[in-house]
């Protein structure tokens, strides 16, 4: 609750950031605006982290899919999934916090700090869920979740907890990264996340009997592992090689760990409402028509789609390191109107295709009622990578700018969306939960990109 207060607080005129307008009026002497060229050479390693990033879930949701009992086990880690997001995705924002102010060494030091202090806090409320008692009044109880799906969960969440400390420190150096140009690491790292992830799931699943969402928890867990290993040498490198001791550019009175956690709890609570929505889709679909199903066809759905469209949530962080002014903003919006056109003509060509049903039913190993139920969703998705593109431009503009304040106040409008779109179909009662679930995300999604659309037009008035 303190937390929350905070980050609906008016903004003090020392301790916040200060509005973007001002910012911008401030900075007469911005550099030239980005070339797309220069644009699409920082965007290529991070499109490659996007790609072997989010494909991970679907080679977890194959291997899972010739388990034992796949159905149970699909569902198990898609609600294990849906238990840490809540937890987990505040922390996501501090990637976006670390790139916007890594501008000196000193900066670095307040980042390092409150990154440590928010993912140990995580790791603590992680394992306070996964307590006996607590996991049952809020699986059972709350969700209502079949008793099956929640035993076979409760260890692959548990072992979940653990990934809070291991994505914050990757956060951290990713975003060093990025905002001093030195991409690169970034795709091998997502290269060897992938390659560690898929040495333990399929060797787990075709040699032995353990539970398939434990393994599969197992096997992201090590993955964080090898990724963090290998962007935090090239980070600590470009620390002491690029990083300034302390940078003009930094007033005084943002440099203390007060102004970063005032930066970061907007984004944090947007970040909350956003993850808060995965427990009422769950819900939401195992009160509606062929639960079960749903509930195992809804990971590995979402899973292909977003190994389509992460790339261009990545590119949000390309947004917070050009973005300075009018100009550079236009030169930015152009080359993620491209990106969004690109990706959702590509994923068209896939969904409205018998493309759809071999990746589905072929590649991933899923069938009959599960498979019928994840071509159709998918069907529906083909326009989440334009809604993404278009999320990352506002998203990224409005913190590049210190203005994490619209982005809180998006997630609002989202999240309200999202839950009345559930109650809506819930009422009607006529349609699958993975429909219900797909057409409640998309609305919300337009709800959310229409209200960050508003906040930007209006500042550059």
């Amino acid at each position: 609750m303190v937390l929350l207060a905070l980050a609906f607080r008016p903004y003090g005129p020392h301790h916040h950031p200060p509005r973007w307008r001002s910012v911008i009026r401030a900075a007469p002497d911005q550099p030239a605006p980005p070339s797309q060229r220069r644009l699409l050479d920082q965007f290529v390693p991070l499109a490659v982290s996007g790609i072997f990033f989010p494909l991970v879930p679907p080679i977890m949701n194959a291997a899972l899919a010739r388990a034992p009992e796949p159905a149970l086990a699909l569902a198990a880690m898609g609600l294990t999934r849906s238990l840490s997001m809540p937890l987990l995705s505040p922390l996501f924002s501090l990637r976006q916090v670390t790139t916007a102010l890594v501008r000196d060494r000193d900066m670095l030091s307040h980042v390092r700090a409150c990154s440590a202090a928010l993912a140990g806090a995580a790791t603590a409320l992680l394992l306070v869920l996964c307590l006996p008692p607590v996991y049952e009044m809020v699986v059972g109880a709350g969700m209502g979740i079949p008793p099956d799906v929640a035993r076979v969960a409760w260890p692959a969440a548990l072992v979940t907890s653990s990934t809070a400390l291991l994505g914050v420190g990757r956060g951290y150096c990713q975003g060093v990264l990025v905002h001093y140009g030195r991409t690169a690491p970034i795709g091998l790292g997502a290269l060897g996340y992938l390659a560690a992830a898929t040495t333990v799931i399929w060797p787990g699943v075709l040699l032995t009997r353990m539970n398939g969402a434990l393994l599969a928890a197992l096997a992201l867990c090590w993955g964080q592992v090898v990724y963090l290993a290998l962007v935090w040498w090239p980070a600590r490198r470009a620390i002491r090689e690029v990083v300034p001791e302390r940078s003009p550019r930094v007033r005084d009175e943002q440099r203390s760990a007060r102004y970063v956690v005032l930066f970061f709890l907007p984004l944090a609570v947007a970040a909350v409402l956003g993850g808060a929505g995965e427990p009422a889709i769950q819900a939401a679909m195992a009160r509606a028509l062929l639960p079960k199903a749903s509930l195992a066809a809804f990971p590995v759905c979402t899973s292909v789609l977003f190994l389509a469209a992460t790339p261009l949530w990545n590119s949000q962080q390309v947004v917070i390191a050009h973005v300075r002014d009018r100009a550079s903003y236009r030169a930015v919006r152009r080359f993620e109107l491209q990106l969004g056109l690109a990706w959702t003509l590509a994923l068209a060509a896939l969904g409205w295709t018998p493309a759809a049903a071999w990746v589905f039913g072929q590649a991933i190993g899923v069938s009959g009622q599960i498979e019928s139920l994840c071509v159709q969703g998918f069907r529906w998705l083909v326009l989440t990578p334009l809604l993404f593109a278009g999320r990352s431009l506002y998203y990224g503009t409005l913190i590049s700018q210190a203005a994490t304040r619209h982005v809180r106040t998006a997630s609002v409008v989202r999240l309200a969306c999202l839950l009345a779109a559930l109650a809506l179909g819930l009422w009607w009662h006529r349609h699958p939960g993975l429909l219900i679930a797909i057409w409640a995300m998309l609305a919300s999604s337009v709800a959310e990109l229409a209200c960050l659309a508003h906040y930007v037009r209006r500042c550059w008035r």
